[in-house]
């Protein structure tokens, strides 16, 4: 049975910047079966954000990392309509990701945010990479 991992901007920019964390061997079991993993366009632009305003002296490195991380990671869209749960994420700049998260019905949303990680939603699973790990 495959079960959809959704990557949060968070756990993929750890990753980028560190192949032998955590993150990035969390990622690394996410494009494994029997996992699915997306993200939606909402953290494909958020990344070149973070980068441009943190590590503008890596984007070459976010960029290379990309090219190989999307030929198996599935691209969704960022609907526009809101949900209800997205009310419990107290940062709004993060409601989106939840928003796409529930529209594909993602099983698991791996993050380190403490916003989805200490919020009282069910579905998705919000999983640290530490506990994906686990898994």
């Amino acid at each position: 049975m495959k079960m959809t991992v959704m990557i949060d901007t968070n756990v993929i920019i750890s990753a980028a910047l560190n192949p032998k964390g955590s993150a990035s061997l969390a990622m690394i079991k996410a494009l494994s079966p029997p996992f699915q993993p997306v993200v939606c366009d909402y953290i494909i632009d958020e990344l070149h954000r973070k980068f441009e305003e943190k590590f503008p002296h890596r984007i070459t490195q976010l960029e290379a990392f990309l090219y190989h991380a999307l030929l198996f990671i599935e691209i969704i869209p960022t609907p526009e309509s809101e949900y209800f749960a997205e009310g419990k994420i107290r940062d709004v700049k993060d409601r989106p990701i939840l928003r796409a998260a529930l529209a594909k019905h993602v099983d698991y949303l791996l993050t380190g945010d403490k916003d989805f990680l200490e919020s009282d939603i069910l579905t998705p699973q919000m999983i640290s990479p530490s506990d994906f790990l686990k898994k």
